[in-house]
């Protein structure tokens, strides 16, 4: 079982490839519509299986979830609980504890809590993997009188190079389960990496005073830093994706905006753009919302460029470059 949408394409990439060579491979995956798709032949015909059941949707936050009885019944016979860590998904505690869960929780960022706290008498084994991501603070402070939901920023994924950990994680507690699985968590590492000297490439074409970022919410700084981007601000203070600024966070960001030099302003698959738009607006700037807007907490539906892992990354660094007036560099075959 695997909670965000990230890790469960990176599972759904590694298993979809081995499935396809492997004579004794099946691959079943069950979104979290609850529909379920199998590679590889039926589960009984094959020596080896490898299971998935997703979580968390397309487009959706990937900060709550409400788990279907049958994400529940799956959690508690499930082998291996694939989580990001680095505290995102705490909204799940309670459903872990009260589905009997007693296999092994992978952290894929390698880090389950930034303070380093221990779930005491887990049933579940807690297997933070042999490598680990460089967790960096949360990057804007809280709106006044708030307070911050976390110490350090989650969004690990945002930046390929810390997918590659994720995937070497994830990879290492499958291939320990099926060792034909092996070769293929490797093959999609070198994807990942190709995939990060092919975005650093095409936001390199930008000079680096135009690379100004500002966004719907905090997801990004993994991503900035990774390609010295500087991440001005974000037009929403908490993680619902319905929710609209305030007329006074308006004025102040529009302020920022303008004080930044920012060229646009980038709304994300998964958040309301209307704040966005307004901030936009006031600032003078153009707002890229729709099907143009960055995948940011998930991913996209079947059909569009972000319902892969690496179709969202390329989506959001042409989509970056092309607005701060750059060129994305060819995009490797394989990346395609």
């Amino acid at each position: 079982m695997a909670t965000t949408t990230q890790l469960c394409d990176y599972v759904t990439q590694i298993g979809r490839a081995a499935a396809e060579k492997e004579d004794s491979l099946s691959f079943t995956k069950v979104d979290a519509a609850g529909t379920s798709t199998t590679v590889g032949g039926d589960s009984g015909t094959r020596a080896s299986t490898l299971n998935l059941t997703c979580l968390l949707a397309p487009n959706a936050s990937a900060h709550s979830h409400e788990m279907t009885v049958n994400q529940m019944k799956a959690l508690s016979s499930a082998d291996l609980f694939l989580v990001n860590g680095v505290d995102l998904e705490h909204f799940l505690d309670d459903a872990v504890s009260s589905s009997g869960f007693h296999g092994t929780m992978v952290v894929s960022s390698g880090v389950a809590s930034a303070n380093n706290a221990k779930a005491k008498d887990a049933a579940y084994t807690l297997d933070e993997g042999d490598e680990k991501v460089q967790v960096a603070p949360w990057p804007f402070p809280p709106e006044h009188g708030d307070t911050p939901e976390f110490q350090y920023d989650p969004h690990v994924w945002t930046s390929p190079a810390n997918a590659a950990i994720q995937v070497h994680n994830i990879g290492a507690a499958l291939a320990d389960k099926q060792p034909v699985l092996k070769p293929y968590v490797t093959e999609y590492e070198n994807r990942l990496t190709k995939l990060d000297d092919w975005a650093r490439q095409s936001l390199e074409s930008v000079p680096k005073d135009s690379r100004v970022l500002f966004t719907s919410h905090d997801a990004f700084g993994y991503f900035s830093h990774n390609y010295d981007v500087t991440f001005i601000g974000a037009a929403l203070s908490d993680f619902n994706e319905q929710q609209d600024a305030t007329a006074e966070h308006i004025r102040a960001a529009a302020d920022e905006v303008k004080k930044s030099g920012a060229k646009a302003l980038f709304a994300e698959n998964s958040n309301n753009s209307k704040s966005i738009e307004a901030i936009a607006q006031a600032a003078g700037v153009k707002a890229i919302v729709g099907d143009d807007a960055l995948y940011g907490d998930s991913l996209g539906p079947e059909g569009s460029p972000g319902e892969t892992y690496v179709g969202s990354i390329v989506h959001n660094v042409s989509t970056l470059v092309d607005a701060w007036g750059g060129t994305p560099a060819e995009l490797p075959a394989d990346l395609h």
